[in-house]
């Protein structure tokens, strides 16, 4: 069950590890078209609801290791890792939220115009937080 449980969480973390590429794929929809944009977008919404998926199985498989087979880590790390997948899981599903606005709009292009800066900070922050997650996870020892 363990090696499964392993499995499941790199499965995760890789799919996670994707969303690095969040931020350059959201700075180059200022130069697609109507219908490639629209393809884009739909795109990104779909990326992010399988993000969602994988930070659910990253907290169920991460927290059967740390309960079932683990030495208990310190709270510390417990705490950050858990809030750090929570914003992530946000952050997630502020840009999805934001994409299904602008897909619903009459003129995706000027859509894009108003929230592409607030999408670029997000997407930025996003990128930032999977980084010092990763960090947070595989350096345990510095947090007990």
């Amino acid at each position: 069950m363990y090696w499964f449980l392993v499995f499941l969480h790199v499965i995760s973390a890789v799919f996670l590890g994707s969303f690095l590429a969040l931020p350059f794929t959201i700075q180059s929809l200022a130069a697609r078209t109507e219908d490639k944009l629209k393809m884009s977008v739909n795109t990104i919404l779909y990326f992010t609801r399988f993000g969602h998926y994988a930070l659910i199985l990253l907290f169920l498989s991460g927290g059967g290791m740390v309960i079932g087979y683990g030495s208990y880590p310190s709270m510390l790390w417990v705490t950050l890792s858990t809030i750090i997948l929570i914003v992530i899981g946000g952050l997630m599903g502020v840009i999805s939220k934001r994409m299904k606005l602008m897909k619903h709009t009459e003129s995706l292009e000027e859509a894009l115009q108003e929230n592409l800066p607030k999408l670029k900070i997000l997407s930025w922050v996003t990128f930032v937080l999977i980084i010092i997650a990763v960090f947070i996870m595989t350096n345990r020892q510095l947090f007990s």
